[in-house]
C-alpha cells in the first residue's frame, strides 16, 4: 500500500515533466535543453517492455529522449519475469544509465497421491514420494510420473503460468491379481520377466498386465510363455514340460560281448547311441567263456548314461609241466600239443597252459609209445575263473643210442652237459642210474626217433 502512495505521489511530480516528452517518435520544439537529460534503459534479459506512467515507449535496451530534469519511476516488464520498478534520477545535461536483472517468476507444485507414499519421476529421475514439495518452478509445462507398487502407474502434466502454487492430487487404482504356475514335473526353476520366483508349484500375487514366465528343469526343453494377470482374478498355468532324450554308451570287460536290449539285438560292445528316450532298460550281455550279465539301467533326461560292464569268467585253465619234450598232451581225448625243450635244456619241457575250460572235471592224458610208462592220465577238477597248477608229470624216454669200441650198446639220454667239444659224456641208462664215458672209448652215438605221432 505505501509502494502504491510512493509511486502515484512521484507520478504526480513527474506529471508536468512528461508534457515535455514527445512520442518519443515526434520532434520537439527548440526550446531552451539546458535543464533537460536522458535515460538509458537496459535489462537482462533484454527485450523487455518500458513504461513511464503507463505509457509504453519501447523495449529494453532503451534511450530516451531529453526530459526535464526530475525523478522518473520506470516499470520493466516481460513475460515469464516478475515485473520491476526503477526510480531513475535525471541529471541535466547527462544521460543517465539505468539497469534491471529480471527475476524469472516461478510458482510452488504440490504433487500428493492416493494413497501416499508413491514415488514420482521427473525426467527420468526420483525426486521423492508423496507429498513432493517443487518449489520455484519457472513458468512452462512438465510432465511425471507416480507410481506405486501394487497400483496402475499414473503420467500426469501441468502448466505453471503465473506465480500461484497448484496442488496436483493423484488417485491411484490398484491393479493386483493372482498367478499360479503348475509343472508336470514339479520343480521347475521359475523365472517372471526375467527375475527368480523359485520353483513350482508357484502361486502369488502380481501386477495386473502382460508377463513373461519361463520354466526350466535339467532334462526338459525350456518353456517359456507371455501370459496376462488380470486385476482381482487369478490366472492358471498348468504346464507339462517335454522331456529331453538321453544319450546310452555300453561297454564290456572284456570287449566284444553279444549285446540285447530289453530283448532286442544290438550287436556287440561296444555300442553307443547319441539320443535315446529317458526311462529304464534291460541290458543283457553274453560272451563264450564268462556267465550272461542282466542288469537294469536308467537313462535320466538329457543326460548321458555311460556303463562298464566287467564279465565274469566261467571258465578256469590248467598249468602243466610235462618232462622230458616230445610228450604228446591230451585233453579229454583231444590233442593239444606236444612238449617241448626249454631253452638249453634236454630234458625240461616249457609249461603248458590250457585256456577257457568249462567248471568241472577235466582228463589229461599224457603219452609216448617211446617212453615208460607210455601213457599217464589225470582227473583234474577245474572251477570258474580258477587256474589249477598240476604237480609235474615225468617219464623216462630214450633218445640216443651209443656204441663203445669193444661192441658195447647201449640205450638211454644224454645229460644236459653233453657238447660235440665234451671229452666226456654223461650218460643215463635209465631213470636214476648215469654213467660217464670217455669219448675216446666211443665209437658211435646215434639219435633215436622219439616222436611219437597224434
Amino acid at each position: 500500500m505505501m509502494k502504491r502512495l510512493f509511486l502515484s505521489a512521484v507520478c504526480s511530480v513527474c506529471a508536468a515533466a512528461l508534457t515535455f516528452l514527445p512520442s518519443c517518435e515526434k520532434k520537439m520544439p527548440e526550446k531552451d535543453l539546458s535543464d533537460y537529460g536522458s535515460m538509458n534503459i537496459t535489462s537482462e534479459p533484454s527485450g523487455a517492455q518500458v513504461s513511464i506512467l503507463g505509457k509504453v515507449i519501447g523495449t529494453t535496451p532503451r534511450v530516451t529522449n531529453p526530459v526535464p530534469s526530475a525523478m522518473y519511476i520506470v516499470k520493466i516488464s516481460m513475460d515469464g519475469y516478475e515485473p520491476a520498478w526503477l526510480p531513475v534520477t535525471v541529471v541535466p545535461g547527462r544521460q543517465v544509465d539505468a539497469h534491471v536483472a529480471l527475476v524469472p517468476e516461478t510458482a510452488t507444485v504440490i504433487i500428493n497421491s492416493e494413497p501416499t507414499g508413491a514415488h514420482v519421476q521427473m525426467n527420468g529421475q526420483e525426486i521423492g514420494d508423496t507429498p513432493v514439495l517443487l518449489p520455484d518452478l519457472a513458468l512452462g509445462s512438465y510432465s511425471a510420473s507416480v507410481q506405486m507398487a501394487g497400483y496402475t502407474r499414473r503420467d500426469i502434466s501441468w502448466k505453471v503460468q503465473n506465480g500461484r502454487p497448484i496442488l496436483i492430487n493423484v488417485p491411484l487404482m490398484n491393479n493386483i491379481g493372482t498367478l499360479s504356475v503348475n509343472s508336470n514335473p514339479e520343480t521347475a526353476e521359475l523365472e517372471i520377466d526375467g527375475l527368480s520366483y523359485g520353483t513350482t508349484p508357484f502361486k502369488d500375487f502380481l501386477e495386473q498386465g502382460q508377463h513373461k514366465i519361463r520354466l526350466a528343469k535339467t532334462g526338459y526343453k525350456p518353456y517359456e510363455k507371455i501370459v496376462t494377470v488380470k486385476r482381482d482374478e487369478t490366472t492358471e498355468e498348468d504346464i507339462s514340460l517335454e522331456m529331453l532324450p538321453g544319450s546310452l554308451s555300453l561297454d564290456s570287460e572284456p570287449t566284444g560281448a553279444a549285446l540285447f536290449i530289453n530283448g532286442i539285438d544290438y550287436g556287440v560292445t561296444p555300442y553307443k547311441r547319441d539320443s535315446i528316450e529317458a526311462g529304464d532298460y534291460t541290458i543283457l550281455l553274453k560272451k563264450d567263456g564268462y556267465d550272461p550279465l542282466e542288469q537294469t539301467v536308467t537313462v535320466h533326461p538329457g543326460e548321458p548314461m555311460d556303463r562298464t560292464f566287467t564279465l565274469d569268467s566261467n571258465t578256469g585253465s590248467i598249468i602243466l609241466s610235462v618232462n622230458p619234450p616230445g610228450m604228446n598232451i591230451y585233453l579229454d581225448g583231444k590233442f593239444i600239443c606236444r612238449t617241448e625243450a626249454e631253452s638249453k635244456s634236454r630234458d625240461v619241457s616249457r609249461r603248458v597252459t590250457i585256456k577257457n575250460l568249462a567248471a568241472g572235471e577235466h582228463t589229461i592224458t599224457v603219452s609216448n609209445k617211446y617212453a615208460k610208462p607210455d601213457v599217464k592220465s589225470i582227473t583234474i577238477t577245474v572251477g570258474k575263473g580258477k587256474a589249477v597248477q598240476v604237480p609235474e608229470v615225468s617219464f623216462w624216454l630214450p633218445d640216443t643210442t651209443i656204441i663203445l669200441k669193444n661192441g658195447s650198446k647201449y640205450t638211454g639220454r644224454l645229460s644236459d652237459k653233453y657238447t660235440e667239444e665234451s671229452k666226456k659224456i654223461a650218460f643215463r641208462h635209465s631213470a636214476g642210474i648215469t654213467e660217464e664215458y670217455n669219448k675216446t672209448d666211443i665209437q658211435e652215438i646215434i639219435p633215436l626217433n622219439i616222436i611219437d605221432g597224434e
